[in-house]
């Protein structure tokens, strides 16, 4: 099967829309989302609808998810992400606001675990590190294990020569080779597809995955999309400035 793998899109239609149109292009048969759809951007409903219209569509919950709908506190959240969480919470329509309570905060799929954060702490963790990778390691089910919430593509996994010791990277755009355990079968790695909507690596294109679960392999995929035009509509909705120009430098 070939997965269409996404997150943190938060409310960027036009980052969104250009996502799908590739990972559809490539193939996608059934898609992945990681969590995040709405938060800071300004096309909450919008997003929403193209996503929960997705056949075969595996979601979880992202921490901005259950903040826009009351069930976390705002009180971890900084200023702007406080201000767009309010903003967004008073446009949802009913069935938003349906489909948002609907999101489990884990799916163990038989080709896939995922969640948002890590398996440990689901919406709120952030997973960047070998110590967190190794300690949420005996929490996953079905690997690879699939997360969002950090907006930068990354990868873990146990390297080959020395167990022991993980190895953690950024993916670029090439195909990556999933590891295999001695009976052929998938071997611990967590991927993180990076954020459709407002990616924070450097680079301002929307990112993506593709996950190939016959042939084991995984690929991140940049795709550029109108940036200006997501940035006039914050401005036109009140948003914070900040949340308008920091999707020019990819932060």
């Amino acid at each position: 099967m070939i997965y269409g793998v996404f997150s943190d899109v938060h409310s960027n239609l036009e980052a969104l829309s250009a996502v799908l149109d590739a990972l559809t292009a490539r193939g996608a048969g059934a898609w992945i989302c990681g969590g995040d759809l709405v938060g800071y951007g300004p096309d909450p409903g919008a997003c929403l609808a193209r996503v929960r219209a997705l056949p075969n569509l595996s979601a979880v919950a992202g921490n901005h998810d259950l903040a826009a709908i009351g069930r976390m506190g705002l009180e971890w959240f900084n200023p702007y992400a406080r201000e767009a969480v309010l903003w967004t919470r008073e446009r949802l329509a009913d069935e938003d606001w349906s489909f948002l309570e609907g999101l489990p905060g884990r799916v163990d799929a038989a080709d896939f675990t995922l969640v948002h954060g890590t398996p440990r702490n689901p919406p709120e963790e952030y997973l960047l590190s070998p110590a967190q990778f190794r300690e949420n390691a005996p929490l996953v089910g079905a690997w690879p294990l699939i997360v969002g919430h950090s907006h930068i593509p990354l990868l873990f996994r146990f390297r080959a020569a020395a167990p022991e010791k993980v190895e953690a990277r950024v993916l670029d755009e090439g195909e990556e080779l999933l590891p295999r355990a001695a009976d052929g079968g998938p071997a611990p790695v967590a991927l993180n597809p990076g954020s459709v909507g407002q990616p924070r690596d450097q680079d301002p294109r929307a990112a993506c995955g593709v996950y190939d679960s016959d042939r084991g392999t995984f690929q991140v995929l940049r795709v550029p999309y109108d940036i200006a035009a997501v940035q006039a509509k914050i401005r036109a909705a009140g948003l914070p400035e900040r949340l308008a120009v920091r999707l020019q430098h990819g932060q």
